[in-house]
């Protein structure tokens, strides 16, 4: 990580409620990420660049392992969506804004359900 990701790297989140800030707090939430969604399977649908950005349009498939907001585990595979711009200075990523389908991995855990159509549409 240490050639990939400047020391004062910062995450910024969907709504910024949860910004990582350092190079170590993002290794920490990324043993978390790794240790909570297992089995990976991610792919790279486009990758645009143009001066010190790059943006990244991914999906992946990975199995709940439990973690996350005190969901039970049942060993869910779930479908994970991304965008991911990413602000390269220096030969490493400085920054990284992130938009990522949450509500739609917490729904696919069960927690919290997808709401049906009332029968008046």
């Amino acid at each position: 990580m240490d050639d990939l990701v400047a020391p004062d790297f910062v995450a910024h989140s969907q709504g910024g409620m949860d910004d990582v800030h350092g190079r170590e707090t993002f290794r920490a939430w990324l043993r978390w990420y790794t240790s909570t969604f297992v089995d990976r399977e991610w792919h790279v649908h486009d990758v645009i660049s143009e001066g010190d950005k790059v943006v990244a349009r991914c999906s992946g498939h990975a199995t709940y392992k439990g973690g996350l907001l005190g969901i039970p585990s049942e060993n869910q595979r779930v479908l994970e969506t991304s965008i991911l711009i990413l602000s390269i200075e220096g030969g490493v990523v400085k920054e990284i804004w992130s938009e990522m389908s949450d509500l739609q991995v917490v729904m696919q855990l069960g927690a919290f359900p997808a709401q049906q159509p009332d029968e008046n549409g």
